[in-house]
């Protein structure tokens, strides 16, 4: 079996800038932990990553630790005290003088200095420039220079100080998040850190999993600072991993039949686009479902049939009134349903998609061009008051349309924007992308972050929604685990694929055909964390 990085992540906790800030001051208030132990712990830690990742690669100079005036660089201070206790060789560059020091990374500041150790002040670039011009490399630094609770862009000479080390530092390593980056949204104004590794204290913070702060992070490793553990257990953004997707995975019956395991509806296709709702439907088919049946406009289904698996069943979808109401009232056959792959836009499509929403009384996975339809209001209004499940599978795009706003603001803002959605709708909403984010509407928000641009490709988002669709209808599966599980197995599964065939040359049907290994490797972990 192939080794698939993301296997190895467990779920976590996501915080913003404001909730970490009310965090630690409810771990020094109520649970009467002081600061200096934050910062010695999150130092502490930090350092003894550091001097593994200066080891394995290879470096024998000097780690180079850059340090602002605030908590960040407090941090960074510790780090570098721990640094030298362990052997290592370091230097350190402070960028304000001694007298703006403050608090805890003032006493840190005290303790080195006491040391004997005498960082560099640097007042302005050149000093550091001179460094990198005569000093031998690799170079390793650490980037405390700001924090998360840093907003503003960088200027003057923590700009500078940024662009040098973008250029020529070897290896960075940012405390907390790289210095440049919100922490809550992922923007950067003007210039940041782009680190190598970013090692961040107690949780993860919203602004490492949202472009182009997910860029800048590098890799990401969360530390525990000894806050109390009823911290973890708290919030309304979670990280989705092994630990919280694997026990999903439903144990099957081994004496079930076909009727045992769901019958799932995929209507969708049109003349020239009935790859997207062929491909929805092998995929459907992939995750276990008993029986699944393919729809697409009578003019097209012809072709349709051309192209199917043999295991699916096809039928044509007329809207000629006795036929039409005739299919439509045998919608309750059906465990769960899927339209809009390749469908189209114009007036049959929006009477499909009112009628679905009025008359199947099961799970309901709304992608492509249903969700343009949406945009819609008499349908979107029809939607709100369904009192079954509903998912929704947009990417930016069908987002910004149906919530009537920019690409960029749902770019810049994809949490607030899923919960919107969420609202207006009364679905389940996950907007694709490298990070995907769900929301259900409970407060909660769930992140899928494991980027592959092999995914990049025509068809990906058909698979999942027939991923999603297919889960939802087998038996016992709650739809937000549906939803959590579908989007774990697409990602996995294109993690096989691009191991297998390279990030360029996978298409989405090589997603569908490493669904299998996915399901036999979650399994796998699964009965690895309950053996029972």
């Amino acid at each position: 079996m192939l080794a698939v990085f993301h296997l190895e992540e467990i779920s976590m906790r996501v915080v913003t800038s404001r909730e970490m800030r009310d965090l630690d001051i409810l771990a020094q208030s109520k649970h009467k932990i002081p600061s200096i132990v934050l910062m010695e712990n999150a130092g502490l830690r930090s350092a003894e990553i550091i001097a593994q990742r200066h080891g394995e690669l290879g470096y024998r100079t000097e780690i180079l630790v850059f340090a602002g005036k605030g908590k960040n660089g407090g941090d960074a201070l510790v780090v570098a005290r721990q640094l030298l206790a362990m052997g290592k060789k370091v230097r350190v560059f402070l960028l304000n003088s001694f007298d703006d020091y403050k608090d805890e990374a003032k006493q840190n500041l005290e303790i080195l200095l006491q040391q004997k150790i005498r960082p560099l002040v640097l007042e302005q670039v050149g000093p550091l420039e001179e460094f990198f011009n005569s000093a031998t490399g690799p170079f390793l630094a650490v980037d405390g220079l700001v924090g998360i609770g840093f907003r503003s862009p960088l200027a003057g000479l923590f700009a500078d100080v940024v662009d040098i080390l973008n250029a020529k530092a070897d290896h960075i390593v940012s405390l907390d998040i790289a210095s440049g980056v919100d922490a809550t949204t992922g923007q950067v104004v003007g210039q940041a850190i782009y680190a190598s590794l970013t090692i961040s204290f107690g949780f993860a913070k919203l602004g490492h999993y949202i472009a182009p702060g997910a860029i800048h992070r590098g890799e990401l490793k969360v530390i525990d600072i000894s806050l109390p553990p009823a911290f973890r257990r708290e919030g309304s953004i979670h990280a989705l991993g092994l630990d919280n997707v694997a026990p999903l995975l439903k144990r099957r019956d081994r004496y079930g039949h076909k009727n045992s395991f769901g019958h799932t509806l995929l209507l969708g296709g049109s003349k020239g686009k009935l790859g997207a709702i062929a491909m929805a439907g092998r995929a459907c088919l992939r995750v276990g479902t008993g029986l699944v049946t393919v729809v697409t406009w009578e003019d097209a289904y012809e072709q349709l049939l051309a192209r199917v698996e043999d295991e699916l069943m096809c039928l044509p979808l007329n809207l000629e009134e006795k036929r039409y109401l005739e299919n439509r009232d045998a919608l309750h056959h059906y465990s769960s349903v899927v339209v809009g792959p390749g469908m189209g836009k114009g007036e049959r499509s929006e009477k499909v998609i009112a009628d679905f929403i009025d008359y199947f009384n099961g799970p309901l996975v709304i992608d492509a061009d249903g969700i343009t339809i949406l945009a819609n209001e008499g349908i979107r209004q029809k939607l709100h008051n369904r009192k079954s499940p509903t998912v929704l599978t947009p990417h930016v795009g069908e987002l910004s349309k149906l919530l009537g706003v920019s690409k960029k603001e749902v770019l810049e803002n994809p949490k607030e924007m899923v919960e919107r959605a969420a609202e207006v709708t009364n679905a389940i909403v996950l907007l694709k992308g490298a990070t995907t984010f769900i929301c259900a509407g409970d407060g909660h928000v769930y992140l899928n972050h494991y980027p592959n641009d092999g995914m990049a490709t025509a068809g990906s988002g058909d698979v999942l929604a027939g991923i999603i669709g297919g889960i939802a209808g087998q038996q016992r599966f709650d739809p937000l685990d549906a939803v959590c599980l579908g989007v774990y197995l697409h990602s996995l599964a294109g993690d096989f694929a691009a191991q297998r065939l390279g990030h360029r040359s996978m298409t989405a049907s090589d997603i569908i055909s490493h669904l299998g290994d996915s399901f036999l490797e979650l399994r796998r972990q699964r009965e690895l964390l309950n053996p029972a």
